[in-house]
């Protein structure tokens, strides 16, 4: 081949590498420095919420120690010893926030039904469950 063939194509061979190189490496850079301002957005909202979080916190200190004892540690009853509350109502009174006898007698049979969203095939009585509840509550509350 012809040496000027030879230079040519070197020419070309070294512009496309240093093009490479050049895509692959040093814009890297460029994409890294746009990125940085989004973390300190990030950093900054974080900070904004540890400061909510210890004010929450510094509140809640200064309550009184047994309502949040109360609040914190809820002990549970067995929901399930209510004749027709089985292991799945209970659960789904669970998750609505209702943990003790005490709390599904203060319930209307109205909600109780709306937290349990039975099937159409399902008898349920809630009227029944809240008086079994306000029984098996006031007998905790006796002891």
């Amino acid at each position: 081949m012809n040496v000027w063939v030879m230079f040519i194509i070197g020419l070309i061979v070294g512009w496309l590498a240093e093009w490479i190189i050049d895509w692959r490496f040093w814009r890297r850079e460029d994409e890294t420095k746009t990125a940085v301002p989004d973390l300190q957005a990030e950093l900054d909202i974080a900070n904004i919420k540890i400061r909510e979080m210890e004010g929450k916190l510094q509140e809640a200190l200064n309550r009184e120690p047994e309502v949040i004892i109360k609040e914190v540690i809820k002990e549970k009853d067995q929901l399930e010893k209510i004749h027709g509350i089985g292991k799945v109502f209970a659960r789904r009174f669970n998750e609505a926030g209702v943990f003790t006898f005490a709390d599904l007698a203060a319930l209307t049979s109205e909600r109780a039904e709306e937290i349990i969203s039975p099937e159409e095939w399902q008898a349920i009585d809630p009227k029944a469950w809240i008086a079994e509840a306000v029984e098996f509550a006031a007998k905790k509350g006796a002891n």
